[in-house]
């Protein structure tokens, strides 16, 4: 059980870190935006 819950606690700190970035890009212009998403996909995330 302890397992399950510090791999949920992973998955939603995941989670938070990814509505963060979605928020960032919302709000940087258009040539930051191109900037960040392509850094973005270079980070290893595995959710």
């Amino acid at each position: 059980m302890e397992l399950f819950e510090e791999e949920v606690e992973i998955y939603n700190s995941k989670m938070r870190l990814l509505n963060w970035l979605y928020d960032e890009l919302r709000i940087h212009s258009e040539n930051s935006k191109d900037i960040i998403n392509e850094k973005g996909q270079k980070l290893p995330l595995n959710l």
